[in-house]
């Protein structure tokens, strides 16, 4: 048993309560604070490669860190994780496609994937639309919309040739996802590809012994994260579970666990 379970069998629920109440705000001021002064101060390694790089809390709602590096790095190797997993369905990003990073966020992996596919048609949606605004302002040759909560989207049908969404499906529950796919096979064309990422076994075999049981018995897990409220949205831990879910609207072409860091990939087509 680890230190916080020992104290949570300690101290009387009630106080539990009650601490969290005052501590969870209170980080969350402390957060912002910290963001302000990483803006005013810290400054960001800026190079010929990328030019751009979003406000700190901007970045920790995506990165869960104010580090810049960090949040730069962790893109470069999401375009790059992206398109070694399209190799192994023998898909690819190609010139001329329309492609939607679904849940783009303030662009951490777009600002990458514009500048190596110059010629391909970027679009991003997002439900933060302070961050949409931030892509508008410095990532102008894609073109962003903020989405709602459920769909529909902004989109005609068949617009797209590749939908990808990464850390998107990690914070949606079951009745959300399976509002999302559908709306995703409308706008995907015919033969076009679905990727996405979801939190399998290394992610989830880090949880309570309680929470894994649940896992394996239900096939998936979604919690609130009551100390980031406002600040980075819930998160979900499924299991393989998910491609039978996917299945429904798509043929699942390809399943690869932690190919995209901790998180599994799960590629799809709609036929």
């Amino acid at each position: 048993m680890d230190r916080q379970s020992r104290l949570k069998r300690v101290i009387p629920r009630p106080v539990v309560r009650i601490l969290k109440s005052l501590y969870y705000p209170s980080y969350r001021w402390v957060l912002r604070i910290r963001c302000w002064y990483a803006d005013r101060y810290a400054g960001v390694p800026l190079t010929g490669r990328v030019t751009a790089c979003p406000p700190a809390l901007l970045r920790f709602r995506v990165n869960g860190s104010l580090d810049a590096s960090r949040f730069l790095g962790v893109g470069e190797r999401a375009s790059q994780a992206i398109q070694a997993a399209l190799l192994n369905p023998g898909k690819g990003i190609e010139p001329r496609q329309s492609v939607l990073d679904f849940g783009c966020g303030c662009g951490r992996t777009l600002l990458w994937l514009i500048r190596q596919f110059p010629d391909t048609r970027f679009h991003g949606t997002d439900v933060d639309a302070e961050a949409i605004e931030w892509c508008r302002r410095n990532l102008g040759s894609a073109e962003f919309r903020v989405n709602s909560p459920l769909p529909p989207l902004p989109y005609d049908d068949e617009q797209f040739d590749l939908i990808y969404a990464l850390s998107v499906f990690t914070h949606l529950s079951d009745a959300h996802q399976r509002s999302w796919l559908p709306e995703l096979r409308r706008i995907l064309r015919r033969g076009g590809t679905l990727l996405l990422t979801v939190h399998g076994e290394e992610v989830w075999k880090r949880l309570s012994a309680e929470q894994q049981k649940r896992v394996r018995s239900e096939g998936f897990l979604f919690e609130r994260s009551k100390k980031l409220r406002g600040i980075v949205p819930d998160w979900y831990h499924t299991e393989h579970y998910a491609i039978a879910t996917v299945g429904l609207y798509f043929r699942v072409l390809n399943y690869a666990r932690c190919a995209m860091g901790y998180q599994d990939v799960l590629i799809a087509q709609r036929d």
